[in-house]
């Protein structure tokens, strides 16, 4: 079967929705884009996110950063987007959103997905649930220590809709930032770094563990979502030996539970990594530069004829995108999607 798997950091999901509604006051065409109001410009955030989504034309999407999900049920992330989308004329397929469990804070994962091609169902294990401490031994020193998980991993089970045959499992993740936000010293922002890069490699820890379970019970697996690293970005790479995608990816010594990058490994350029997902200006030498963060993983049982991150600074998309959709992607938000065709049961 083939589908279109594709993530989308879509940031701050939450931000264009008013007590659950979405906030829609189109812009007066006699005003210039720099006199709009607050709600003129959530509205057309919306618009804009709507045009990629249409052009994305896919099966399954990982929302990263949607709208919040309040405790006590008045309000769900996949109310709202199911709401958003119909108000922003995404209902030209039948789109449906589930959610998984709710985070400790704002913003919520998601996946959207076509009900007339799939079934798709959150299905967390019962066992080291993602919304429950664990522990795991991130200096590999027979130390474990407890961790949690911000916001946890939505866990889905993935089905075709005409027969119910399982196709495969879903991870999506909204992994631990690596960015330091506070006012700090440089002998603060370094053991501030230290400490949010073994947080981000314990959740990929314990999403790997959940990784190994699935392939050792014969489950073709997909890994998605805002991973907030690379293969090779930075020094702490090197310090630790290790990143956080290397750790998703599996280990060289147990080959078929290894999976494999959808997009490839990106190549380092004069202003950073090419295919990227996202930038940022470092904090320290204030330099600009791109990074590819946006991930899907797949096991070794799906096929991939396509992976790619739609970017409009980057060919081949640059030159063939209409000038509407590449001003949708600039400013709809500050990733971009990335997507791939698999072929899968």
């Amino acid at each position: 079967m083939k589908i279109r798997v594709a993530e989308y950091n879509m940031e701050w999901m939450k931000n264009v929705f008013v007590n659950g509604i979405p906030v829609n006051t189109p812009p007066d065409p006699a005003k210039a884009e720099s006199s709009w109001n607050n709600d003129e410009r959530l509205t057309m955030k919306s618009v804009r996110l709507a045009i990629v989504l249409k052009e994305l034309n896919f099966d399954i999407l990982a929302v990263v950063e949607g709208p919040d999900t309040l405790a006590n049920g008045t309000k769900t992330a996949s109310g709202q987007m199911d709401l958003w989308m119909q108000t922003f004329g995404l209902d030209h397929r039948n789109y449906k959103t589930m959610e998984g469990f709710t985070s400790r804070g704002q913003q919520e994962l998601c996946i959207i997905y076509d009900a007339d091609k799939l079934i798709v169902n959150h299905s967390p294990e019962s066992k080291s649930s993602f919304d429950e401490p664990f522990l795991v031994d991130t200096l590999e020193q027979s130390i474990q220590e407890q961790y949690y998980h911000f916001r946890p991993p939505l866990e889905a089970m993935i089905k075709r809709k005409d027969n119910q045959a399982k196709l495969f499992k879903m991870i999506v993740a909204h992994a631990k930032s690596k960015g330091i936000f506070d006012h700090v010293d440089y002998a603060r922002y370094e053991q501030l770094s230290m400490l949010n890069r073994r947080k981000l490699y314990a959740e990929c820890m314990h999403i790997r563990q959940r990784m190994d379970k699935w392939l050792q019970e014969g489950d073709q697996v997909i890994v998605t979502g805002d991973i907030n690293d690379g293969m090779g970005s930075d020094f702490y790479e090197g310090r630790f030996g290790k990143s956080a995608i290397e750790i998703l990816l599996g280990s060289v010594y147990e080959p078929d539970l290894i999976v494999k990058s959808a997009l490839g490994k990106p190549k380092l350029g004069k202003y950073g990594w090419s295919p990227s997902s996202s930038s940022f200006t470092d904090t320290i030498t204030k330099n600009w530069f791109t990074v590819l963060i946006d991930h899907i993983l797949v096991s070794n049982g799906i096929q991939i004829s396509e992976g790619t991150v739609l970017n409009p600074y980057d060919e081949p998309h640059r030159s063939n995108l209409s000038d509407e959709l590449k001003k949708a992607l600039k400013e709809g938000s500050d990733h971009f999607p990335v997507f791939a065709d698999i072929e899968v049961g």
